[in-house]
């Protein structure tokens, strides 16, 4: 199979400038969710990370863009119903969107990037008609829900077909879909199609702060190729000719950042104060301090990891969310590191191999957790380190865990 080309980034797809510092290089790792089926010979392909930062607008870019096809094929695996912080985060959206606009209740909701629907199932228990675009087979299990999806990638042509079918959206939302989708322009464009006078346009996406205060680089994988600060949805704003009515950060998924855009600005009176960074003047110069720790973390963790091998063996890991792909690419981990990781029983992970390894993804219930032992589990989902600890001590588990990454050892490191 021919690798396919990416897009070189040669000036801020937000603002225009030409001007864009290198910030961070991350080497080459492969996609987040090429999972390889256990027991194919197939090698996952490689594509550089490498981050451009944008002083004029304070957004992260990377410098190569994988085609959104190659990114987000039909068999895409990941599947919000998983993950409780996920559904946690969904659940204050919901009621966030509702303190803003009002009663939800026979109103027009698109979801944009639905995944399964869970989203659109909570606005539905609030009487909400929804709406969902999703280009995955994830379309399927939304439709099964009981929505009305449309498989496809969010185009001005998708969003017209949206509008000739029910009128122009109350409520439009993004969660960590924003980040996703490759040509900001058309996105652009296709979002003027939806707004009316009176639509609320709702973003959540990690936070360009929350990543620099937890270090959290591994956030930079293939799949967002841009990372926002609250400068950044300022020119959106700008860009679309509206309002930034309310900003928030949502401590979820290791920090987030919540606007709502639109034409009324009395909604914003419905909504809590608004909150600024003072710091995102800093944020060139912190990316730089980040990128020169991330080789001394490389090193000493590895040696920690290396440790625990030979006084217990090859260990076992706890979850594999997409991120902890740079990770297990950086620290160079193999199946005599790591012999399998597990993940709840149904996720369509399960039967494949962690991107660019041989380390399978199992189920938790091939594992009896409470005769484990005392040989340390290495959790992957660092960043939601306190949900994966309860999990596993409801299943009797009392051996150690030690995250994969950790903000705070992070920090002590010498630039």
């Amino acid at each position: 199979m021919k690798k396919p080309e990416t897009r070189l980034t040669t000036r801020c797809e937000l603002c225009g400038s030409t001007v864009l510092e290198h910030v961070l290089d991350l080497g080459d790792h492969p996609m987040c969710d090429d999972l390889v089926p256990t027991g194919d010979q197939r090698v996952a392909q490689k594509y550089p990370i490498s981050i451009m930062f944008c002083d004029t607008c304070k957004t992260a870019h990377q410098a190569h863009q994988i085609p959104k096809s190659v990114l987000f094929p039909p068999s895409y695996h990941y599947r919000a119903r998983h993950t409780a912080d996920v559904l946690s985060g969904m659940k204050q959206l919901v009621a966030r969107v509702e303190e803003a606009a009002g009663s939800l209740s026979g109103e027009t909701v698109l979801d944009v990037g639905c995944n399964d629907g869970s989203l659109l199932t909570l606005f539905r228990e609030k009487g909400a008609k929804t709406l969902g675009i999703e280009p995955t087979d994830a379309a399927a299990d939304a439709i099964e829900s009981g929505h009305t999806v449309r498989q496809d990638y969010f185009t001005t042509a998708t969003a017209e077909e949206i509008v000739a079918l029910a009128g122009q959206p109350r409520i439009v939302t993004f969660t960590n879909v924003f980040a996703h989708i490759e040509n900001l322009k058309e996105l652009l464009n296709a979002l003027r199609v939806l707004m009316g006078p009176h639509t609320i346009v709702v973003i959540e996406n990690h936070y360009l702060g929350s990543v620099l205060d937890r270090y959290q680089f591994d956030t930079f994988y293939h799949e967002h190729p841009r990372t926002y600060s609250l400068t950044s949805f300022s020119y959106v704003a700008e860009a679309l000719g509206v309002e930034v009515l309310s900003v928030e950060f949502p401590k979820r998924y290791g920090g987030n950042i919540r606007v709502m855009l639109g034409h009324d600005r009395a909604a914003s009176a419905r909504t809590a104060d608004d909150q600024t960074d003072p710091d995102e003047a800093d944020f060139c110069e912190r990316l730089y301090d980040l990128g020169r720790r991330v080789p001394t973390w490389r090193s000493r963790k590895r040696d920690l990891i290396d440790e625990m091998v030979d006084e217990h063996g090859p260990l076992i890991g706890k979850a594999f969310p997409g991120r902890a792909a740079i990770l297990v690419e950086l620290l160079d981990l193999d199946e005599g590191v790591l012999q399998r990781v597990h993940e709840k029983p149904g996720s369509m992970k399960i039967g494949h191999n962690i991107p660019g390894t041989m380390i399978p993804i199992v189920s938790d219930d091939c594992m009896d957790w409470e005769n484990h032992g005392d040989a340390p589990i290495i959790n992957l989902a660092w960043h939601i380190s306190h949900e994966i600890r309860g999990y596993l001590g409801k299943r009797g588990l009392t051996a150690p865990i030690v995250d994969i990454f950790n903000a705070d050892e992070f920090d002590r490191l010498s630039p």
